[in-house]
C-alpha cells in the first residue's frame, strides 16, 4: 500500500514539473494606492511574451488594470526608462457615465520631454498594435463608488518597436508608469490633450520598475490569450530596481526559507524520531519539536513585519499555526506529566496527537499560498508541492511501519526489556491511533521495572 502511494505521488510531481515547464508565466507590477491613507495611483500590469513562428518574432500580450473613484485624470505605463521614444499605454474614462462608455486607451509616442501623440503608421515600424479589451467592472469591495478599467493589447513583432529598445531576452527590461488625478476632460477621444502630470516620483505622478522579460515567454504554440491579473500580488518578475532584489526582498526570503525548514524538515524530524524506537526518542522529539516552534515563531514574526497588515488567508493561517504551536507545547508537557502517573493515554494526549497532525498540514498549505501570494514562478511552487508529496509519503510510510511492527510485538512477553520497549513505543504515539495501549505499567522503583496485566490491577 505504502509503495503505491509514493509512486503515485512520483508520478504526480513528475507531470506536475513538465506541466509547469510549457506553461507561460505571465510577469506582474502593481501599485495598490486606493489600499493606502491618501489614496494614490492605483494599476496593475501583466505581461505574456509569445514566439510567433509565423513572424520568426516575439508578440507581447498586455494587461492593464487600473482603479478609479472618480472620473478625474489618466493613468499610463510605457516601456522603457524615459519619455522619449517610449511605447504609452494611457487610460481614462468616466466608469460613472450614464453613457457607459469604456475606457478609452490611447496608445503613443513621443520623440522628447512633451506632450504626447497617438501612434501613426510610420511610428511603429514594423510593430502592430491592436486593442483587445477595454471596459469597466465593478470595484473588488462591490462598492459604486470604485471602478475597474480592465484592458487589454498585443503588440505583434514588439521587438521591432523603433524606438526604446523592448527585448524578449532582458531580464531588465525598464518600465514607466505616470499619473494624473486632477484633470477634467470635455471628451474622451484617443486624441484628448492630456495635461502634465506631477513631478515628483513615485506615487506623487510618476516612477520606474523593471520586469524580467525572460520569465515571460511562453513556450505553448497556441496563441495566449491577454495574461491575468494575480490579485494581491504587487511584484511577479517584476521589482522597483534592476535584478530585482531589494532589502523587502531579503525579508521575504527569509521568512520563506525560515517556514520550509520548520515544516519540512524539523516538525517531521520529531515525528520520526518518536516513533523510532529509540531510548532517547522523547528527548529528541520535544528538542526538535521546540526547536521548530521557534523557527514557526520567528517566521511568523518576520511574515507580519513584512505584510503590515493581515489581508489574506495565508497571514490568518500563519497566525492560527503559530497558537496551534503554543497550545502543542501546552498539550505535550500535560501528557507527559499524566502519563508518568497512570501509564496510558488521554485528553491531552489525543489532543497532542491531532493538533500536530492539523498544524502540519496547514503549516504545508501555507507554504504554497505564501509562494502564491509572493508570485513565485510555476517551478518553485512544483517544487514545494513535490517536497511536501514526498514529506507526506515518509511519514505515512514510517507510520506504517511503526504501527506494524507493535502490532507484530508477541504480547505474551513480559520481559523486563519488553516493558521498558512498549512504553518507548507507546509513549507518544503519534502515529497511530487504534494501536493498543500499552498493559505495562512500572512499580515505584523504576529500576524494578515488571509487566502488570489489566486482570491485575483490577
Amino acid at each position: 500500500m505504502i509503495p503505491s502511494i509514493m509512486s503515485c505521488l512520483g508520478s504526480f510531481t513528475i507531470l506536475l514539473l513538465l506541466a509547469c515547464w510549457t506553461i507561460a508565466e505571465p510577469v506582474q507590477y502593481c501599485r495598490f494606492g486606493h489600499r493606502t491613507q491618501d489614496a494614490s495611483v492605483d494599476f496593475c500590469l501583466g505581461l505574456t511574451t509569445h514566439y510567433n513562428a509565423t513572424s520568426n518574432d516575439h508578440d507581447l500580450y498586455l494587461s492593464v488594470q487600473v482603479t478609479r473613484a472618480s472620473a478625474l485624470g489618466w493613468t499610463a505605463v510605457g516601456t522603457g526608462s524615459m519619455m522619449a521614444g517610449s511605447l504609452m499605454f494611457i487610460i481614462y474614462g468616466d466608469p460613472f457615465s450614464d453613457s457607459k462608455l469604456p475606457p478609452t486607451v490611447s496608445i503613443r509616442t513621443i520623440d522628447g520631454h512633451r506632450q504626447p501623440h497617438v501612434l501613426s503608421s510610420a511610428d511603429t515600424g514594423e510593430a502592430d498594435l491592436r486593442i483587445l479589451q477595454a471596459e469597466w467592472v465593478p470595484g473588488a469591495t462591490g462598492g459604486d463608488d470604485i471602478s475597474v478599467a480592465k484592458t487589454a493589447v498585443v503588440c505583434y513583432s514588439c521587438e521591432k518597436w523603433p524606438g526604446m529598445p523592448i527585448s524578449a531576452k532582458t531580464r531588465s527590461q525598464p518600465w514607466i508608469w505616470a499619473w494624473n488625478n486632477k484633470q477634467k476632460f470635455e471628451n474622451y477621444s484617443e486624441d484628448v490633450h492630456l495635461k502634465v502630470h506631477s513631478y515628483h516620483a513615485t506615487d506623487g505622478g510618476w516612477g520606474r520598475f523593471y520586469v524580467d522579460m525572460t520569465r515571460s515567454i511562453d513556450q505553448d504554440s497556441s496563441v495566449p490569450s491577454p495574461p491575468p491579473i494575480k490579485p494581491g500580488v504587487a511584484e511577479l518578475g517584476a521589482s522597483e530596481i534592476p535584478g530585482g532584489w531589494s532589502w523587502m526582498d531579503s525579508i521575504v526570503h527569509v521568512h520563506g526559507w525560515v517556514m520550509a525548514a520548520a515544516f519540512l524538515a524539523v516538525f517531521p524530524a520529531g515525528v520520526i524520531v518518536m516513533r523510532s524506537g529509540s531510548p532517547k526518542s522523547f528527548q529528541l522529539h520535544w528538542i526538535l519539536q521546540i526547536l521548530a516552534s521557534i523557527l514557526l515563531l520567528v517566521g511568523v514574526a518576520i511574515g507580519l513585519i513584512r505584510a503590515h497588515k493581515l489581508d489574506s488567508f495565508h497571514h490568518w493561517i500563519g497566525i492560527i499555526v503559530a497558537i496551534c504551536s503554543l497550545v502543542q507545547i501546552v498539550l505535550g508537557w500535560r501528557h507527559h506529566v499524566l502519563f508518568v502517573q497512570i501509564r496510558r493515554r488521554q485528553w491531552a494526549s489525543y489532543g497532542h496527537i491531532w493538533l500536530g497532525r492539523v498544524s502540519l498540514l496547514l503549516g504545508w498549505t501555507n507554504i504554497i499560498t505564501g509562494l502564491l501570494l509572493t508570485g513565485r514562478s510555476f517551478s518553485w511552487i512544483a517544487i514545494a508541492l513535490g517536497l511536501v508529496a514526498a514529506d507526506a509519503a515518509v511519514l505515512a510510510g514510517w507510520i506504517w511501519v511503526s504501527a506494524h511492527r507493535h502490532k507484530q510485538r508477541p504480547q505474551s512477553e513480559e520481559s523486563p526489556l519488553y516493558a521498558l520497549q512498549s512504553m518507548r513505543d507507546d509513549y507518544f504515539a503519534v502515529a497511530a491511533d487504534d494501536d493498543d495501549e500499552s498493559e505495562t505499567r512500572f512499580s515505584r522503583d523504576e529500576s524494578e521495572p515488571v509487566a502488570i496485566s489489566k486482570k491485575d490491577t483490577e
